[in-house]
């Protein structure tokens, strides 16, 4: 047996029970196993805002949100901890770059989609993320964004498959979030 065989053979059989079965539906209805997690009080900061949606981000999900938007109603402060891999998804250089650019000064909002971690993508997986960025600025200034002097003012996250772009269309500007 390889020293490649140990490790990956109990690895293997350790995450069969890992298995996470629980997904939060697309309807809001909270599973009462799982109402225990979800606040009922508390404070909120003021002036923030968030919303989900279900855009198709990958193609066998046809029922979950996909797509959650944080709104700040005006720039603020941002800080980040990144991963120090070698092979850093283009979401991560993007909203490293952007906020090194601006000081951490003038976020006005963070993208997150799941499904298409557009990670190992090259220079087209990082104009992506630069887009989705983009559309989230004119989404979140209404349509009447000037040019930006530090680039994009949202930041970029994503999970899913590896190796594959961000192929869907952009999503509409919604009142929802």
């Amino acid at each position: 047996m390889t020293p490649r065989n140990i490790l990956i053979r109990p690895i293997s059989k350790a995450a069969r029970g890992q298995i996470r079965k629980y997904s939060a539906p697309g309807d809001g209805a909270i599973p009462p196993a799982k109402q225990k997690y979800v606040p009922t009080s508390g404070t909120y900061p003021k002036g923030f805002r968030v919303g989900t949606a279900h855009v198709g981000v990958k193609a066998s999900n046809t029922r979950f949100d996909d797509l959650m938007v944080l709104a700040s109603d005006w720039p603020c402060g941002a800080a980040a901890v990144f991963t120090k891999n070698k092979f850093q998804a283009a979401p991560v250089i993007v909203t490293r770059d952007m906020l090194n650019k601006r000081g951490g000064r003038g976020i006005r909002g963070v993208i997150v989609n799941s499904g298409c971690a557009n990670a190992v993508t090259g220079k087209g997986g990082i104009e992506d993320a630069r887009k989705m960025a983009m559309e989230t600025d004119t989404c979140l200034s209404g349509g009447n964004q000037g040019p930006a002097a530090h680039g994009a003012s949202s930041l970029v996250m994503s999970t899913g498959v590896i190796g594959q772009r961000y192929s869907h269309t952009s999503p509409q500007c919604s009142a929802r979030y």
